[in-house]
């Protein structure tokens, strides 16, 4: 069965959004790649057979109507207690999980078959996803700018995570990073 991969764009300081859950300039890099960064957005391409996200990050009214030209067509699963009426023609099939992350993980992963279940969107979905354990690996893009206010993606958890790197790529305007999650570093606290 296939893995879960965590795959965001973070800021220096530990934000994946500015104020009001804006870009901030979080993923200049991915559509204008550099040299560096192109085989690893090729690879997140090619390795990922379904993606979870939130609601927040499939969009509301018009936003959610902007799928049609990503290189993601792939099950995507929304975590939602609201589902959207479904946007007719669209390239990417949206599945709507009203069940919570864990329901929408295990679909995930069985859509996925071999490749990596991927957590791309939504901080609150990738703090649910990381305190539950479901997550095998993180990868953070780190793009070296100081957002100062936003959506921050670690927040407190109830242990620390022993993590491993698996590799670096130090791109000129982001930083890959990635790591297996090994486990609890330390027993949660009673």
């Amino acid at each position: 069965m296939s893995k879960v991969l965590l795959d965001m764009a973070i800021s220096l300081d530990g934000f994946v959004g500015g104020p009001g859950g804006s870009d901030a300039g979080l993923y200049e890099w991915y559509f204008d790649p550099s040299e560096k960064s192109r085989p690893v957005i090729e690879e997140l391409v090619e390795t990922t057979g379904a993606i979870v996200l939130g609601r927040g990050a499939y969009g509301t009214g018009e936003d959610a109507e902007g799928w049609d030209e990503t290189p993601y067509e792939m099950p995507h699963f929304v975590i939602t207690h609201r589902p959207p009426a479904p946007v007719p023609g669209s390239p990417v099939e949206f599945l709507f999980v009203p069940d919570g992350v864990a329901a929408a993980v295990d679909a995930a992963k069985e859509a996925a078959g071999d490749r990596y279940a991927t957590i791309g969107g939504g901080a609150d979905i990738a703090r649910q996803a990381l305190a539950a354990g479901l997550v095998d690996e993180l990868q953070l893009n780190v793009v070296p700018i100081l957002v100062g206010d936003g959506i921050r993606l670690f927040e407190r958890f109830d242990h620390a995570w022993q993590l491993s790197r698996i590799r670096v790529v130090d791109g000129p305007v982001v930083t890959h990073l990635r790591y297996r999650i090994d486990g609890p570093r330390f027993p949660a606290s009673s």
